[in-house]
């Protein structure tokens, strides 16, 4: 194995031929003829297994294999216009040529004509047979320009349909095509600027909750409420549907409507709300000070452009207010954004270290790492949960690898991908799965996820628990329109934390064993408060306007990791 360093002065080599780019997780090298652009912007190393030897020669065909594909990758068919599948060639031979499963010819045309037959079905009613024999680009043409002067298809349709299943066989949902508006409705959503009816959504149990509402939305104005389990859109059922698969039946245009199909499981049934998608910005950081100590809660909903400089401001915030002697990194449901932001928000951690490996598809790795940052100097807790992706999950296990942090929640979604978008001739793109990426220790994220330090399900422990971890004493528990209020800060939950039964409080159990620190709570949903006021003397429960308020002191402080 080969190591290569690549600074501001070997890029020289290639620095008038392509400008480098962020956009969504990737690195991507877009051609920029006749212009003389910029460097790296940070320092990268590059891994080539070198199988000729010869170092320098393989250093050589590096670089003229990617000149070679950056210059393919922009470059347009000139008789582009002239051909009616040209859209489906350039997807065709993108994927072929760059994705990171390296699928086959016989499997992209095999995909896309057998799609286009039961599209071809469903649709119009036709019988079309695709051959087995077809296996290359010319005869998908061939074949598809046949069904189309037979049956007197749509080109466009013929074009969707064929693409669709060629991006079909790759079993990557986030290889995705997107039309003209669909991606200007997939960049406004990294950005946290999107047209939607204003609620956030989590994956809980593989349903699809929504766990916030935006205020001033089309979702506050009507009857939805937090923990409503959303089934459909327009009668199309959302069940085993990725994030980025029910964000794409969300979307549409502002002021266009939707009925969506949700169950409440409070009432035990099911309703249907028709909403107007509106124009809604919401803010990528929140975050606080906990009550009664100097512990930082922070959430981030996003990896846009902002991201890194928000964080940056509010927790400079709250360190003005009182000196932070440790800090919760909220990054559930939080499903990534783009690589520049995850190194500069790791850089808010870190002064210096690695950020990630990543290999291509022929095993070219490639480091990239953070420079002139700032270490934190106090501990830090980061919460994850299924909907943790890609650069979320980037960031918690850079920062975890490197002693900075500790994962409390659940396991993570295991996006360790990353995609290019490429501009189509006509206007459309293709988000495209070139990268896996890895740890600073190599953990595997991509299909399996990241394990938490500290296994907790419950939303609301989780919380508790990242508390206990950095050694807090003194709680307070509440609600409040709705949400759990951990000291100070609400969040939002699907499951109350209290409940009134038979004259009786009752509390959530799980939210309970962590406070407590206590196992022997129980495994049922709640559990009577009464018994544990009597076993833990410094469990106080009060009363607020009618309100329960849980108050513990705990006996000694919790063990520090």
């Amino acid at each position: 194995m080969t190591k290569y360093y690549i600074d501001r002065d070997t890029d020289l080599l290639v620095q008038r031929v392509w400008r480098y780019e962020e956009i969504y997780d990737t690195q991507e090298y877009v051609a920029y003829a006749g212009k003389e652009t910029y460097a790296f912007p940070y320092e990268v190393h590059v891994r080539i297994p070198d199988r000729s030897g010869e170092g320098g020669d393989t250093m050589k065909r590096m670089i003229t294999g990617l000149l070679a594909a950056v210059l393919t990758a922009v470059s347009v068919p000139v008789q582009a216009e002239e051909q009616p599948f040209a859209e489906t060639a350039e997807v065709f031979q993108y994927v072929l040529d760059n994705h990171l499963n390296k699928p086959t010819a016989k499997q992209l045309v095999q995909g896309a004509l057998s799609h286009v037959s039961e599209e071809a079905g469903r649709q119009a009613h036709l019988t079309l047979k695709p051959s087995a024999d077809d296996d290359t680009l010319p005869e998908m043409e061939q074949r598809l320009a046949e069904w189309q002067r037979a049956a007197r298809l749509d080109e466009t349709a013929l074009n969707r349909w064929a693409i669709d299943g060629m991006l079909a066989t790759l079993d990557d949902p986030h290889t995705m095509f997107f039309t003209r508006d669909d991606l200007q409705m997939f960049e406004a959503g990294v950005e946290n600027q999107f047209v939607g009816f204003g609620f956030r959504l989590r994956m809980q149990d593989g349903l699809l909750v929504i766990r916030d509402i935006v205020p001033q939305s089309p979702a506050a104005a009507s009857e939805l409420r937090k923990g409503d389990q959303l089934l459909a859109v327009d009668g199309k059922s959302l069940k085993g549907k990725s994030f980025e698969e029910a964000f794409a039946m969300l979307r549409g245009e502002e002021s266009s409507e939707a009925v969506l199909t949700i169950y409440r499981p409070s009432e035990k049934r099911e309703k249907q709300v028709r909403l107007k998608r509106a124009a809604v910005t919401m803010p990528e950081v929140e975050g606080d000070l906990f009550e009664g100590g100097a512990i930082g809660y922070v959430s981030l909903a996003t990896f846009g452009s902002e991201a890194a400089v928000q964080l940056r401001d509010k927790l400079d915030q709250l360190s003005r207010i009182r000196p932070l002697k440790g800090l919760i990194l909220d990054l559930r449901d939080n499903s990534g954004g783009y690589l520049s932001t995850a190194r500069d928000v790791a850089s808010l951690f870190m002064e210096e270290g690695l950020l990630m490996y990543t290999t291509n598809r022929n095993g070219v790795e490639v480091e990239t790492w953070v420079r002139n940052g700032r270490d934190v100097g106090y501990p830090v807790r980061i919460l994850v949960n299924e909907g943790t992706a890609s650069a979320s999950e980037l960031v918690a296990g850079a920062l975890r690898d490197h002693g900075i942090a500790v994962l409390v929640g659940t396991k993570t979604y295991g996006k360790g991908s990353a995609q290019q978008i490429i501009p189509l001739s006509n206007g459309d793109a293709l988000k495209l799965t070139l990268h896996e990426y890895f740890t600073p220790k190599h953990t595997v994220v991509n299909h399996v996820g990241l394990e938490p330090d500290l296994a907790v399900e419950d939303y609301a422990a989780q919380v508790v628990e990242a508390l206990r971890s950095l050694d807090v004493q003194a709680y307070r528990l509440t609600e409040e329109n709705g949400d759990t209020v951990i000291n100070g800060i609400a969040f939002p939950t699907v499951d109350p934390l209290f409940k009134r039964e038979n004259g009786q409080w009752l509390v959530r159990a799980a939210v309970l064993s962590r406070l407590l620190g206590d196992s022997a709570v129980g495994e049922q949903d709640y559990v009577p408060i009464a018994p544990f006021l009597q076993r833990y003397k410094t469990l106080v429960l009060q009363q607020n306007n009618d309100q329960p308020v849980l108050v513990y002191t705990a006996a000694k402080p919790a063990a520090s990791r």
